[in-house]
């Protein structure tokens, strides 16, 4: 694959954009990131968004983000694009439906660039609308996390009410119980060994108040919403694998996008949280080392140790 990225680098510029679009969205979804073809096909893409139909922008987009490439010129000129269209040919005849736009909101919100123009034109698109999918409703509520911390000022304009949000929250909490990002028994020995350093009740799979999930949490009481110490395992789940390296080197794993932007927003609600690497934590033979390991990344946190 990494020879097929290089192939691909060399030759993106004779690419029609619905191919080169194909070809990011293949190497995205087998989790395989090849940066400078990545970059390389922003820069292409850009320059020819008036050329990439509704499907497609959804797709670029959707790559960019699960592999956790940020590039505001490429986030800048297809957002413009789909404003345009949507001034052009208005919501019911622009070729987006309500569920596009909130892919396209959720993507920019992964890969950290604002578009007022786009969140506007959700929006007002989900109001002509009496249902969407369980999944874009999951996307609008992570939407209204980021926009909540990160642009108060320019969402207040047109935030959602709290009901709204609580109906939201509520149905986040339905359909993402347990993504699977870890084995049970690796979240459980880090549990274990959590349990070992800090003064607290230990949780695995543990649900914050603001509706994410941690994979391990350290709460003061068993009745408290957060934890004052929360654990999340990178795992090959958690990651796409970088391409950009030689082959014989070891492989160089990039967090995926949707789990980086679920980190940022615990950090920026004030969550303290720490990251275990899985390939690490498997290579510790004994408890005694397991405890080192975990003791050495809660030092960061403060005083959190018993």
């Amino acid at each position: 694959f990494a020879a097929v990225g290089r192939e691909a680098l060399a030759r993106h510029s004779s690419f029609a954009p619905v191919q080169l679009t194909a070809m990011l969205a293949i190497l995205s979804e087998m989790r395989l990131l090849h940066t400078d073809l990545f970059t390389a096909a922003a820069a292409f893409l850009a320059a020819r968004a008036q050329e990439l139909r509704p499907v497609d922008i959804v797709r670029v987009l959707r790559s960019f983000a699960r592999c956790n490439v940020q590039n505001p010129g490429l986030c800048r000129a297809v957002s413009d694009e789909v404003v345009g269209r949507i001034s052009q040919k208005g919501l019911s005849a622009c070729g987006f439906q309500a569920e596009d736009l909130c892919e396209i909101s959720w993507a920019l919100c992964v890969m950290q660039h604002f578009h007022d123009g786009v969140l506007r034109a959700m929006f007002r698109s989900l109001q002509r609308r009496d249902t969407v999918s369980a999944e874009s409703l999951c996307q609008l509520y992570e939407c209204h996390l980021v926009l909540d911390c990160e642009h108060k000022a320019s969402y207040a304009n047109y935030r959602m009410d709290s009901e709204e949000v609580d109906a939201l929250q509520d149905h986040y909490r339905e359909f993402r119980k347990d993504e699977r990002r870890c084995s049970e028994r690796q979240r459980s020995d880090v549990a274990s060994v959590l349990k070992s350093l800090v003064d607290g009740s230990v949780h695995v799979n543990h649900r914050t108040s603001t509706g994410l999930l941690v994979d391990v949490a350290a709460l003061r009481k068993r009745s408290s919403a957060d934890g004052f110490v929360h654990v999340d395992l990178d795992t090959a789940a958690t990651a796409v694998r970088s391409l950009d390296q030689d082959e014989a080197s070891a492989a160089v794993l990039v967090t995926e996008g949707p789990v980086a932007l679920r980190r940022r927003v615990l950090q920026k609600h004030g969550f303290r949280l720490i990251t275990v690497r899985e390939s690490e934590w498997r290579e510790l033979d004994d408890s005694k080392d397991k405890r080192r390991y975990l003791r050495s990344l809660l030092a960061a946190l403060g005083d959190v140790l018993a």
